[in-house]
């Protein structure tokens, strides 16, 4: 049997994927998929992780800020397993630590001599379904969240977290600042960066750049309250009708 023989009886195969690689007139790779495939990973363990996590978001919410809070709390940003608070008119701390309310708490990551009196509970360390403080008593001074996955935070005394989905982190933490994500938002502004990426055509590694959008202050996800910076989920009760979208400008 010759070269072309072979390669008739084998793209002829009901498993023939229809893809091909010609590397150069003596060389081509023929893909073939697979004709049967073995499920033998518990994949329900994946979701399950996600509802159960938002069961204890929305508990934690609805039951404990709620009512410890009540309107003087306010949902600036949401993620699978974290929230971002505004708080007013009360002292977060204080009831962070009342005996009847720490063990909602993992506090050990706090400094020993930290200024708030917080207490460091050993029993509480990394227990699951326990929130925390993610920057450890550290003072979030302000937040600007466009969208998920898009957002940033200035630290007192501490910096700035920058997060930008698809965008190399390198070129985030250079070339992106917090005043960027306020311009953006404020702005009505559409933001975008070049950056550099190794990729691999016919296993040829080529080096390529590209323009992306960073930051965007559209949310197609997501209903925005006219004359505020407020959102609501599609489908709310309070959304009326949808307002024309304004044309944003490019940077």
């Amino acid at each position: 049997m010759d070269v072309m023989e072979q390669k008739l009886k084998i793209v002829s195969k009901p498993k023939f994927y229809h893809s091909r690689a010609i590397f150069d007139e003596n060389l081509v790779a023929i893909q073939l998929s697979k004709t049967a495939v073995t499920i033998d990973k518990p994949v329900y363990v994946g979701f399950s992780i996600l509802d159960i996590s938002k069961t204890q978001l929305y508990r934690f919410h609805y039951d404990f800020m709620l009512d410890h809070f009540g309107s003087n709390c306010k949902v600036l940003y949401t993620d699978t397993d974290s929230l971002v608070y505004e708080i007013r008119r009360q002292n977060v701390y204080e009831v962070m630590k009342h005996k009847k309310n720490i063990n909602e708490f993992d506090t050990f990551d706090y400094e020993e001599d930290n200024p708030f009196g917080m207490p460091l509970l050993q029993e509480n360390s990394k227990k699951i379904g326990l929130m925390k403080n993610e920057l450890s008593g550290k003072i979030l001074r302000r937040f600007c969240g466009l969208r998920s996955k898009m957002y940033s935070v200035d630290i007192q005394n501490g910096g700035f977290i920058k997060k930008i989905k698809g965008i190399k982190s390198s070129v985030v933490k250079n070339t992106i600042t917090f005043d960027d994500y306020l311009q953006c938002l404020r702005g009505n502004t559409i933001i975008s960066r070049e950056q550099h990426n190794i990729r691999s055509r016919l296993h040829v590694l080529r080096s390529e750049k590209e323009r992306k959008i960073a930051l965007s202050p559209h949310d197609d996800k997501r209903y925005l309250v006219p004359g505020t910076f407020d959102t609501l989920p599609w489908g709310h009760k309070d959304i009326a009708s949808e307002p024309p979208a304004k044309k944003p400008k490019y940077n």
